[in-house]
């Protein structure tokens, strides 16, 4: 009879933790840690080499609808204490089946070579490709995006980079927040569009 309370507690305490958006999106978030600023972010190896900020990775598990899927740029990241409103910086998802994790960035600026050719060696830029992230901007925050440089030192070719939406319907998300090295040691929410999934604390 314990052995049964003690499987409908666990049961209880999962569901709990689930946050069900108005989108009927299932979102639970699973674990949160900082990530060593020496390892690449999720899997387009891109690096924070400032020792002004630190790497954290949220991992979540997400269970999408065949009419909504989930829009990757509408997640955020809140430092309800500095009022600093985080955009997602690198995301990697994937399901139980072996495979490559979804590669879905998108350049917010639309870069160019020497030739004036778009460049071939980053994501793509699509205006088709919504981006989210601004559509639920928040009175009194200020938003963080942190741009990437896609050429060199003598000749930077900066954007910032979003996620589109996924592929999938049910999924793990790791997802990969740039935040200030100063505020580190603080409770953080994240956010999906408007809605409140979780604390954050690592």
């Amino acid at each position: 009879m314990k052995k049964i309370i003690l499987i409908a507690f666990l049961m209880s305490s999962i569901c709990y933790s689930q946050t069900i958006t108005e989108d009927d999106i299932e979102i639970r978030v699973k674990k949160s840690k900082l990530v060593d600023n020496v390892s690449v972010f999720g899997v387009r190896q891109l690096k924070v080499t400032s020792d002004k900020f630190r790497k954290i990775m949220i991992k979540t598990k997400i269970k999408s609808t065949p009419d909504e899927k989930t829009k990757l740029s509408a997640f955020s990241l809140l430092d309800t204490k500095n009022k600093i409103r985080y955009r997602l910086a690198d995301y990697k998802g994937y399901t139980g089946v072996v495979g490559f994790p979804e590669l879905i960035p998108f350049l917010k600026t639309e870069l160019f070579d020497k030739k004036g050719k778009p460049i071939q060696y980053g994501p793509t830029f699509n205006v088709l490709e919504k981006d989210y992230f601004n559509d639920y901007d928040i009175d009194g925050y200020t938003n963080f995006e942190m741009p990437i440089n896609f050429g060199t030192k003598k000749d930077p070719k900066l954007s910032v980079v979003y996620f589109g939406e996924t592929f999938y319907k049910r999924f793990t998300a790791e997802l990969f927040f740039a935040i200030l090295e100063e505020n580190t040691n603080l409770d953080y929410e994240l956010l999906y569009k408007d809605e409140k999934i979780g604390d954050i604390k690592f």
